[in-house]
């Protein structure tokens, strides 16, 4: 079973960002750390500008959500509970990404693995079932552990499959591109066709 490496870790505290203390996300749920969410049940001011201080809760805020919730920890949160939250939410990705088999013995390389957690953490494992993903997949030229030189046309068809498996979601194209561009890394080929290209 592999694990999330430091790139795929990275990848998604970036674009997730970051608060010891309580603010509400996109929708106005409560949330902490790296997108942690609290609670569905409750709205405070929606964060739209990507900066979790721009729709921080209040103290008293706060101490009501987490005396209602018995939550044991109110805001700030200590930065060893901001680990804990990202390891125990994206332990769900990662064991969706497991589950995934590759044709004819293939496994995935470090920074294919954690692109497509990323990918599921973010677009939910429901992801991984989508035509163009798997598609991807069954492209035994994509993997690492492929034997043999690749031909000019297979290079190019595992860029267009990368590419078009990474296209999901077109209000998070950057998000998408640098996944793309990591499942890439290293393995022959490159995202040379940005998300949503071909």
């Amino acid at each position: 079973m592999a694990n999330l490496g430091t790139g795929g870790a990275d990848l998604i505290k970036s674009h997730e960002g970051f608060s010891l203390k309580f603010y509400g996300d996109p929708v106005g749920y409560p949330t902490v750390g790296w997108g942690h969410l609290i609670t569905k049940t409750k709205t405070y001011t929606k964060n739209t500008t990507g900066n979790p201080n721009d729709s921080l809760l209040t103290q008293a805020q706060a101490n009501a959500l987490s005396s209602s919730l018995n939550l044991g920890y109110t805001s700030p949160i200590s930065q060893t509970q901001a680990n804990n939250f990202f390891t125990n939410d994206t332990a769900k990705a990662v064991a969706a990404v497991n589950k995934l088999a590759p044709p004819n013995g293939h496994t995935f390389s470090q920074s294919q693995f954690d692109a497509l957690v990323s990918l599921t953490f973010n677009g939910g494992s429901g992801v991984l079932a989508t035509a163009d993903v798997q598609a991807m997949l069954k492209y035994e030229q994509i993997y690492p552990s492929f034997i043999g030189p690749r031909t000019t046309n297979e290079l190019d068809t595992c860029s267009r499959l990368v590419s078009k498996a990474f296209s999901y979601d077109r209000n998070l194209q950057r998000r998408r591109n640098e996944e793309a561009t990591l499942f890439c890394k290293g393995s022959g080929y490159t995202h040379k066709y940005p998300v949503y290209t071909v």
